[in-house]
Formats: C-alpha cells, sequence, structure tokens
C-alpha cells in the first residue's frame, strides 16, 4: 500500500511539473511573441522613413568607402613595409660602423648604384671578421673570455675610427688629390695599429684595398663632372653656332604667349561685368589682344620651325610634388646656353613651388627625342586635350627607362628634394603645434580673474 502512496505521489509531482512547464512556455512564448510584435513595428516605422532599396544603397555606399579604405591603407602600408625594410638594412651596416653614405642631389644613380656595391662586399667581408685583424690571445684578469671581449671591443672600435675618418677623407677629396687621399688612408692604418698594439688588432689589407676600391669610386665621379663642364662648353657653342641668326627662342614665344591667352581670358570675364562705353573699350582691347595673340601664335611656328631645323638642344625631365603631387613628369626641351634657366622659369611664378630636375640631356636632335618620348607616353598624358602641355602620369623610372631603349646616354636623380614644399610642410606642422599649445594655455585661464 505505501509503494502504491509513492507512486501517486510522484504520478502527481509528473503531472504538476508538466503543468508548470507548460505555462512557463506559454509564459515565455507571449513575452517572445510581444517582442516580436514591438521588433516588427520598429521595422515598420523604419520601413516608413527609409526604403529597404535606400538601406541597402547606404550599405553598399559604406561598402564600397570600406573598400577605398582598404586598399589606400594597401598603398601606405606596402611604402611603410620598404620604409622598414631600407631601415632594417642601414641598421645592418651602422651596427657594424659602416655609416650610410651622404650622395648630394645631383649626384648620379649609377654613382649611387656603385657606392653601394662597394658598400656590400665591405658589410660581407666585416661580418666575417675579415675587416680586422687580432694576431695574440689576449687574457684580461686571468680570463681568456674577458681578454676575447676586449680585443672584440676593440676591433669594432678601429672599425668604427677607420670608416669615420674614410669619410672625412673622401669629402676633402679633389679631382687632383686622389693619391694624396690614398696615403693619408694607409697612414691612418698604420696609426690605428699602433693604438691597437697592446691587443694586436689592426685594420686588414683585404679591407684597406676595398675602401681604396671606394675611393676610387668617388674619384672616377670627380672626373666625370669635370668631363661634363667641359661637355657641356661645347654644347653651349654648338647651339650658340645655331642661334647665330638670331631667331627667337621657342621658350620666351611660348611663355609670352600663354601670357597673352591668360590677358585675353581676363578682359572677356571683365567685359561681361561692364556696360556702354566702358564695355566698348574693353572689346577694343580684347581686339588687341587676339590681334598680338595671332602675331604672337605665328612667331611661335616659324621659332618652332627654325628649332626644328637647328634640332641641337636640352631634353630636362622634372617634377614637382607640390604643385602636382607624386607621379607626375614634365618632358620638354629647350635650347638655352644654360637649360637651367628654363626650369627655373618654369617654377618662379606659375606654380607655388621649384621643379626637381631629374635628367639634362644634351641631344643633336632633341625635337625628335622629345616628339618620341611624348608619343611613348601619349596615353599617360595629364592634358589629353591639349599636346602643348607636356606632364605625365609617370615617374622619372619610366622615362629613363624609355630613353635607354633609344641608345642615349644620360644621367638620371630620382631622389625628389622639393625643398620649399618640405618646409612649408613642417612650418604649417609647426604653427599647428604652436596654436594647440595656444589654445591649451588659455583654456587653463581662470573664466575671470
Amino acid at each position: 500500500m505505501q509503494t502504491d502512496f509513492t507512486s501517486f505521489q510522484i504520478i502527481l509531482l509528473i503531472i504538476s511539473t508538466a503543468v508548470f512547464v507548460t505555462a512557463m512556455l506559454s509564459l515565455r512564448n507571449a513575452f517572445i511573441s510581444k517582442r516580436t510584435k514591438v521588433e516588427i513595428q520598429r521595422l515598420e516605422t523604419l520601413l516608413i522613413e527609409e526604403s529597404v532599396s535606400q538601406r541597402v544603397e547606404e550599405l553598399n555606399a559604406k561598402c564600397f568607402e570600406a573598400e577605398q579604405n582598404i586598399d589606400a591603407g594597401k598603398g601606405h602600408f606596402s611604402k611603410l613595409e620598404a620604409l622598414l625594410q631600407k631601415a632594417g638594412s642601414q641598421v645592418d651596416y651602422i651596427n657594424v660602423g659602416l655609416l650610410p653614405p651622404t650622395y648630394r642631389f645631383d649626384d648620379r644613380e649609377s654613382l649611387k648604384e656603385s657606392i653601394n656595391n662597394c658598400r656590400t662586399e665591405q658589410l660581407a667581408l666585416i661580418k666575417e671578421n675579415g675587416a680586422t685583424r687580432a694576431f695574440t690571445t689576449y687574457t684580461w684578469d686571468e680570463s681568456a673570455a674577458k681578454g676575447l671581449k676586449m680585443v672584440n671591443d676593440y676591433r669594432h672600435l678601429l672599425l668604427k675610427a677607420f670608416n669615420a675618418e674614410f669619410d672625412f677623407i673622401r669629402k676633402k677629396m679633389r679631382l687632383t688629390t686622389f693619391t694624396t687621399a690614398k696615403d693619408k688612408l694607409k697612414r691612418l692604418v698604420e696609426q690605428l695599429e699602433k693604438l691597437g698594439e697592446t691587443t694586436g688588432v689592426s685594420i686588414s689589407s683585404e679591407y684597406l684595398n676595398l675602401k681604396i676600391q671606394e675611393l676610387k669610386v668617388w674619384h672616377g665621379e670627380l672626373k666625370y663632372k669635370e668631363k661634363q663642364k667641359q661637355e657641356k662648353k661645347k654644347q653651349q657653342e654648338l647651339l650658340r653656332q645655331s642661334a647665330k641668326d638670331d631667331v627667337d627662342d621657342v621658350d620666351d614665344v611660348e611663355d609670352e604667349l600663354i601670357y597673352r591667352k591668360s590677358d585675353l581670358e581676363k578682359a572677356r570675364k571683365k567685359a561681361l561685368e561692364l556696360h556702354g562705353e566702358s564695355a566698348a573699350e574693353m572689346e577694343l582691347k580684347i581686339a588687341k589682344i587676339k590681334d598680338e595673340i595671332t602675331a604672337l601664335e605665328m612667331k611661335f611656328e616659324r621659332a618652332t620651325s627654325q628649332a626644328q631645323i637647328t634640332k641641337a638642344g636640352y631634353i630636362y625631365v622634372i617634377s614637382n610634388i607640390g604643385s602636382f603631387g607624386e607621379g607626375v613628369v614634365k618632358i620638354g626641351m629647350t635650347r638655352r646656353l644654360e637649360p637651367m634657366d628654363r626650369v627655373n622659369e618654369l617654377g618662379d611664378a606659375s606654380v607655388p613651388f621649384k621643379f626637381d630636375v631629374h635628367s639634362l640631356t644634351f641631344v643633336k636632335n632633341a625635337p625628335e627625342l622629345e616628339r618620341q618620348l611624348h608619343q611613348a607616353f601619349d596615353s599617360k598624358r595629364v592634358n589629353t586635350d591639349n599636346p602643348r602641355k607636356e606632364f605625365f602620369k609617370i615617374s622619372p623610372q619610366e622615362v629613363a627607362n624609355e630613353m635607354a631603349k633609344t641608345g642615349i646616354e644620360s644621367d638620371w636623380y630620382f631622389d625628389i628634394e622639393a625643398k620649399e614644399y618640405r618646409e612649408s610642410l613642417l612650418i604649417r606642422q609647426a604653427q599647428k603645434i604652436e596654436s594647440k599649445a595656444v589654445d591649451f594655455a588659455s583654456d587653463q585661464l581662470p573664466k575671470s580673474i
């Protein structure tokens, strides 16, 4: 009987539990249903305010913007990776006492390549412990380990001293003092050997020979620049002979033509604002400017024709990142005796910053080479409507590669100094920091004194 009663209790417990669970599920479903109804009402309100298609367009726009930001970030990331790799490479040289060589902006890319090759050989020898020699096993405080450490420290110090003095000797070297500079290096090795006499450390003959080889490369650049000076005199004489008929300079006529066209545009805008007698006077002025432009165009054609006949001139490749951004160069020609005069004119008043020169090449048929280069990069023109605008969306390296195909040798300078532009950025940055400091200081003052 007890067993039956217990079973009955169990059945009641199960039934009660089932009822409780059913009730809870009903409450939960009611709660979910209510929450669902609220969410449905919210979505219906949103749909009234903004359609699904509009929402989709917004999301697509955000996705597109995010993709653009990712693409832009990849470009910046690649640049940072390249800079990091370059910095890491320089650290390897600095750690062994080879400071990065200092170049001028008029140093050729071929010189930099040759010097970098020299430094690579030197670095390999240093890493092999072949740049210095230690002829004794030195002990310090009866410890061979301490003695070895002292010897290694001496080797490192002697190497750094030798490299630093080499840079000083190299910078002081002139065209006629190569032998003197080489003798100074040899005497330097002897002096450092005396300083390291205690530990038996000296600069190796192999490393000395590598540094003398580097010195020859720097001296070769001095000889090349002197040769270029003599060549330039011949080039200027050839240009003088070409211009002996007193023909108008193409660059000067083109500049004057540009200025007069600008004056015409300003006069036309002014005429729209005038009425009556003033407007009539402005029309006469416009007619006069048009006549001058027609005369200048004829003059420009004659000068261009004469330039085509004489042919000799300079091809210049220049850039201006402050005015046009990166990846834009101007490819032109000039028959000036001093081609930099033309470059300076272009960067004088028409643009906010001066141009950087990547190449100035004298050729006997400048119009033909200019035509070939313009034709090769025709699809990369910045102004596709006016072929006289000689700006192209390309890098100096691309122009160098194209010019190399013609077989014409030219000096190239890929580094971009952009001195005025970079100084302007630094000034603005300093002003911004100063302005923030002033604002912060003013915020610290009490509201009333």
